[in-house]
Order: structure tokens, then sequence, then C-alpha cells
């Protein structure tokens, strides 16, 4: 048994990692208002998305799409991906990558 409580998690700019390995990876993203994560995509794992306050704006293969609290989104491998919060509210959403690969992350610069 493992027991993570996600305040003594280290914040690495609104992300925290509830679990690392060895074979799921997931975690927590928060954004306060106009706070932002680069685009970026993982080529061999999937990444499930589940918006648990505020709401989300993805930047999907350079559209934009709001995503309201209760929404979850699936992407493949390969799709690009980035976050912003562009309301006046934080947000926070659960993130889940199907594997524990940590160095399957591509930057979209």
């Amino acid at each position: 048994m493992k027991i993570i409580y996600e305040n003594e998690q280290k914040n690495d700019n609104g992300v925290r990692y509830m679990n690392r390995g060895p074979d799921i990876d997931w975690g927590l993203i928060s954004l306060q208002p106009g706070q932002e994560k680069p685009a970026h995509f993982h080529e061999k794992m999937g990444e499930t998305f589940y918006i648990t306050e505020g709401t989300m704006t993805f930047v999907l293969k350079e559209k934009e799409f709001n995503a309201l609290k209760g929404t979850a989104i699936r992407l493949e491998a390969f799709e690009s991906h980035g976050l912003k919060n562009n309301t006046d509210s934080p947000a926070k959403l659960i993130f889940i990558k199907e594997k524990y690969l940590p160095k399957d992350k591509v930057n979209c610069d």
C-alpha cells in the first residue's frame, strides 16, 4: 500500500506527481489565472485528463478547446497538447499517463 498526500508533493510550476512508476504515471496540474503549460507530445504513450476544478483551455494541434469541470479528454501518442488558464479562477485537473516513461516527452518549440 502507498498513501500519497497532494500537499506533500513537490510543486513544479503547477504539476504534482502523485505516483511515478513502475506501471503508471499520474498526478495533478493546478493553474492560476493566466498560467500555462507549453505544448508537447509523447512518442510512446497516451494520456488522459480529467478536469476537477474550473476551466482549462487545451491547445490541441494548435486549436484551442475549453474543457469545463467534469470533462475527460483522452490523447493518443504523438498528439501535441498544451494547457492554459484563461479565466479569473484557479483550475485543476488530474492527468494519467498509461505507462511510466519519464523521458517520453517532446517539446513543441
